[in-house]
């Protein structure tokens, strides 16, 4: 099955604090990242516009090989090379846009199938919470920037 859904929020995190606090891939990731686990998390190459990372979560216990791409100003886009319960090519992506009142308005994409039943339970959630539920937890994680040190 496969879900794509887009969502949009307000931060006080300039669009260059966004796109550092998603490519932040240091051992603060998932302290800046409360929902990230750390014994999912590898980091296998960064580059200067791109990297390749393992990263998951706890609960549900989820993990993917995602391929990060910030080549374009703005904009981070994490696409699955590899997961378990989700197809290879399954992307979000995140663009952030300056407000002139201060920090970035972000608009992003969410668009994941699953492989197994596992992922199937996933995206069915993110079908019917996920618009609201990411919304929420990046406006968060982004009005805490930056990270407690």
């Amino acid at each position: 099955m496969r879900t794509t859904f887009d969502f949009d929020f307000v931060t006080t995190a300039t669009p260059d604090q966004v796109v550092e606090l998603m490519t932040d891939f240091s051992a603060n990731r998932s302290r800046r990242w409360p929902a990230s686990s750390e014994a999912a998390f590898e980091v296998y190459r960064i580059g200067d516009t791109d990297a390749e990372i393992r990263e998951g979560q706890d609960f549900p216990k989820l993990w993917a090989r995602w391929r990060y791409d910030w080549s374009q100003p703005g904009t981070v886009t994490l696409t699955i090379v590899k997961a378990e319960a989700l197809h290879p090519g399954g992307f979000m992506s995140l663009t952030a846009t300056p407000r002139a009142e201060g920090g970035s308005a972000v608009h992003a994409v969410w668009d994941q199938s699953s492989r197994n039943l596992r992922g199937l339970v996933a995206v069915v959630a993110m079908r019917l919470v996920g618009r609201r539920f990411l919304s929420s937890y990046y406006r968060k994680v982004y009005d805490n920037y930056p990270a407690p040190t």
